[in-house]
């Protein structure tokens, strides 16, 4: 005998079933869309996983954190209207140095002198730093290319500031000998300075241009109807107050300097074997940031940090040394639920130290560049000096799903800088330490980087004064 069923319950039956399959379909979808091992064909997923290595390596140097093509921004800071350029007067960046951090600062605060000067420059070099004593920064001048890829520099500049000559450095070149004296460029940074607001040259960017033209007329050996080489002496985020200009400008300027295409395809191949022996599916060669995959943590412990007094600074020193730092990373990890740790650090026993502390307290994987490179890759590493070494950490940190350095580092303070503008190019508000996050053990945090420790000068200068 049939039961028939009314139309209400019969609903109610279809609408129970709907409701039960449907989340039921859903999430067996997304777990098919997220884990490439259940992928379909029809279903593509771009991560290490489902593209070759060549192609990873490709894809992956081509999306370069940092070095946007548009140059327009640029072009607008070289075309003011107010800069008078003088071909005749050609600046040379006289003494950077130190790692990438600094010389970056350097030839930052070099190039806005240049630029609002209306001068010329040489291609920047700087100092070399001693393999034997890693503290010894004095050790004759390299070339630009030994960190920086010099055909993305002039392009840039050519096209942005056709009216700046870049002259290469070499013992031919057509300039004649530097003025006798060298020039030390004042602070532009009003925000430092602000009780020179009523000074003649006030420390602004107007100021410093007042300045230079002032010291140029008074020189012995110069003569306006010659060019003329000046001899710079470096600062360190003494220039132009970054965050005062326009967020396009600041990535223009800060993409000028790419490092050198042997370092950033290392840097991708560590990545793309990364993502393999961990099984981090969030690595997407097209992406500039990996969430969900790991912690890239900068472990500043070298001996030259040990020489300069940083493991034991007084300010820092919840986090200054060995203890200090690992302590705050592996926390910083676990607050992020990462279980994989990339370390940079230039100090191979201190790397191991750290992956058998977080295996012993959290069961966390940690790695490095030397790990996860073999063959002619490994050989290629170690034929790179040990501040190139470093710029291959430099990379992979700045696409990390979270990055923790330390206060002292302008190496990793630099990386946060670049992570805040450029994961999220809608981001105007740099999220600072400052009073409103009233912690006294961080110098920077945004959500996608911390800065453990204090250091006020470097703080003070670099937050405003960096460029991405």
């Amino acid at each position: 005998m049939a039961v028939l069923i009314s139309a209400g319950p019969r609903i109610q039956l279809i609408a129970g079933l709907l409701l039960t399959t449907i989340p039921l379909w859903l999430l067996a979808w997304h777990f098919r869309v997220r884990n490439p091992l259940f992928v379909s064909h029809q279903i593509p997923i771009h991560n290490a996983w489902t593209v070759n290595r060549e192609t990873f390596i490709q894809e992956w140097m081509e999306n370069q954190i940092g070095n946007p093509p548009n140059r327009s921004a640029l072009a607008l800071l070289c075309r003011r209207p107010n800069i008078k350029w003088r071909p005749d007067v050609v600046m040379d960046l006289d003494d950077a140095n130190g790692g990438i951090g600094n010389v970056r600062g350097n030839i930052f605060d070099f190039l806005g002198l240049a630029i609002l000067t209306g001068s010329s420059i040489m291609l920047p070099s700087f100092q070399a730093r001693s393999a034997a004593d890693l503290s010894a920064l004095w050790n004759g001048k390299i070339p630009f290319n030994t960190f920086f890829d010099t055909d993305h520099f002039v392009a840039t500049f050519a096209a942005a500031c056709p009216k700046m000559d870049i002259y290469m450095p070499s013992k031919d070149h057509s300039l004649v000998p530097p003025l006798q004296n060298r020039y030390g460029m004042p602070s532009m940074r009003l925000d430092q300075h602000p009780e020179t607001l009523d000074t003649p040259t006030p420390n602004t960017p107007k100021g410093v241009v007042e300045n230079f033209n002032h010291w140029l007329s008074v020189q012995p050996d110069y003569d306006a109807k010659k060019t003329s080489l000046v001899s710079v002496g470096r600062t360190l985020w003494e220039g132009l107050d970054t965050r005062a200009l326009p967020a396009a400008v600041r990535r223009d300027f800060g993409g000028s300097l790419r490092l050198i295409p042997e370092v950033r395809r290392l840097a991708a191949v560590v990545t793309y074997n990364l993502a393999l022996k961990y099984h981090l599916h969030s690595i997407d060669p097209g992406l500039s940031y990996y969430p969900s995959a790991f912690l890239g943590a900068h472990l500043r412990t070298e001996s030259d940090a040990e020489a300069a007094g940083w493991l034991d600074d007084e300010r820092a020193a919840a986090h200054a040394n060995f203890t200090g730092q690992t302590d705050a990373y592996l926390s910083q990890a676990v607050e992020h639920d990462l279980s994989v740790i990339y370390v940079a650090s230039g100090n191979a026993s201190e790397i191991s130290r750290f992956a058998e502390k977080a295996w012993h307290l959290h069961s966390f994987n940690v790695t490095s560049k030397s790990d996860l490179l073999s063959g002619s890759d490994l050989e290629a590493l170690n034929n790179l000096t040990w501040d190139q070494q470093g710029l291959v950490d430099y990379e992979v940190l700045r696409r990390s799903s979270s990055m923790a350095g330390f206060a002292k580092s302008s190496f990793a303070f630099n990386i946060a800088i670049t992570r805040n503008e450029f994961v999220d190019v809608n981001q105007e508000v740099l999220w600072l330490r400052p009073e409103h996050l009233k912690k006294e053990d961080v110098a920077f945090e945004d959500g996608l980087s911390k800065i453990w420790g204090r250091f006020p000068w470097q703080e003070e200068r670099m937050l405003r004064g960096a460029w991405p």
